[in-house]
């Protein structure tokens, strides 16, 4: 005869002799478990089991459980790590090439969004030029190059005009959108590539001996 373990479900063989000394009851030989033996007793083993559906195996509970524990506990991980970075890093770290990949792929898993990438030291100026013009106003131009390997907002042009004894007489912020007409306005200058600026100012009433300018977000 055979009966089955209700707490591991495994099937062992049973004599009537251990069924008479135990009153029904038996230990199970795997998990140790004491039960009644008469609730599941049968002629063969295949019969002991055959009222076990795959969703009493408690194994399929228990596996279903860890992974939800284990999902929780890495959500709340990477959640933490994110926030200390944050927390004692600040916006260095969102700046930083060396750190940008791993926390744009933290933040795929989060669903949320980096701030824009902004990083002056991979702005470089490739030319720059201011002339005037026949109508008497002034074309200033540069080519901007993007030397990193992320996508950057434009950067606010600090334009300074100079007199020709080299004194500044004349200075202005522009904006994106102040010179980057017909673009849309949350345009971005891509990832290892160049672009020209140009825009027209109308002439001052001090005549422009030079010029100088910076570049800042």
């Amino acid at each position: 005869m055979f009966t089955r373990c209700p707490e591991c479900l495994t099937p062992q063989r049973i004599t009537p002799v251990a069924l008479r000394s135990g009153r029904g009851m038996v230990h199970c030989k795997r998990c140790s478990a004491m039960f009644d033996a008469l609730a599941t007793l049968a002629e063969t083993e295949l019969l002991a089991v055959a009222d076990v559906l795959p969703s009493e195996e408690p194994w399929t509970e228990s596996n279903a459980r860890h992974r939800l524990i284990w999902r929780i506990g890495l959500a709340l991980g990477v959640t933490l790590f994110f926030a200390q970075l944050l927390y004692f890093e600040g916006g260095s770290a969102l700046q930083n090439p060396k750190f940008r990949p791993a926390l744009e792929k933290i933040c795929g898993i989060l669903h949320c969004r980096l701030p824009d990438y902004q990083n002056l030291a991979e702005l470089s100026v490739l030319h720059n030029s201011f002339s005037e013009l026949p109508n008497r106003h002034y074309a200033f131009k540069l080519v901007l190059n993007n030397e990193a390997a992320f996508s950057m907002r434009y950067p606010v042009i600090g334009l300074t005009l100079l007199s020709y004894e080299g004194q500044p007489f004349a200075h202005r912020l522009l904006q994106p959108n102040d010179y980057l007409v017909g673009q849309p306005e949350h345009a971005r200058l891509a990832a290892n590539s160049a672009a020209e600026i140009s825009f027209e100012i109308v002439a001052p009433k001090t005549k422009v001996g030079g010029f100088h300018f910076d570049l800042s977000y």
